[in-house]
């Protein structure tokens, strides 16, 4: 099942894709299409079994958002992006890294600050885990993605920076609402075991539409 959601989410966003550039131009709509990327500085707030230090690591993210106006400065935002995320610690004497893959959407709200390239944005975010894996050196990787909730809610904001009508960059926070492990994993282990992810990320966007 969780094979088949997986290639069905794939298909449905390759889809919207080809699309996109024709959706972006029915500006009656009052919809803005951007596409971006960048990177997620991540780690994780840990506790319990995980308690051992908790370091920085970088990972990817990149996808499209849509704002759609509501009244004056005022923007309701979505869109669909891979959300990479995870941490780097030690076990013992070796260096590890966790990884963690997610199909993010976000729901938001977004305001522009009249005459000014600035606006900011807040709200929750809705996640799917598609893996999660230990890395203990580059070439070897080993999966726990049942350890982890697959559906995961986490709440983001951020500032964004026009340069042009086109282009713009954007800071953002994002943390996990709870903890990410699944309750009947963390049922097994000591009561305050937690294991939360969060990330600063840097990202660049192109709007297809002025």
């Amino acid at each position: 099942m969780k094979h088949y959601l997986f290639a069905f989410l794939i298909s449905l966003t390759a889809s919207f894709l080809v699309q996109l550039p024709a959706f972006a131009q029915k500006k009656s709509k009052g919809i803005n299409i951007e596409l971006g990327g960048g990177i997620n500085l991540s780690s994780a707030h840990v506790g319990g079994y995980y308690s051992h230090s908790s370091e920085t690591t970088s990972r990817f993210s990149f996808g499209f958002f849509a704002d759609k106006k509501i009244i004056g400065g005022l923007s309701a935002r979505s869109g669909f992006f891979y959300n990479g995320l995870g941490r780097a610690h030690k076990v013992g004497e070796m260096e590890m890294q966790d990884e963690f893959s997610f199909f993010t959407i976000p729901l938001q709200a977004k305001y522009s600050f009249n005459k000014s390239p600035f606006s900011f944005y807040a709200g929750p975010q809705f996640s799917y885990l598609i893996n999660a894996t230990a890395r203990p050196d580059a070439s070897t990787r080993s999966l726990m993605t049942e350890n982890f909730q697959r559906v995961n809610v986490s709440a983001a904001g951020g500032l964004l920076c026009a340069f042009n009508s086109r282009f713009s960059m954007g800071f953002e926070y994002q943390s996990s609402i709870g903890s990410n492990l699944d309750k009947e994993y963390a049922a097994n282990l000591s009561a305050d075991t937690k294991y939360q992810l969060n990330a600063y990320s840097l990202r660049a966007f192109y709007k297809l539409s002025k």
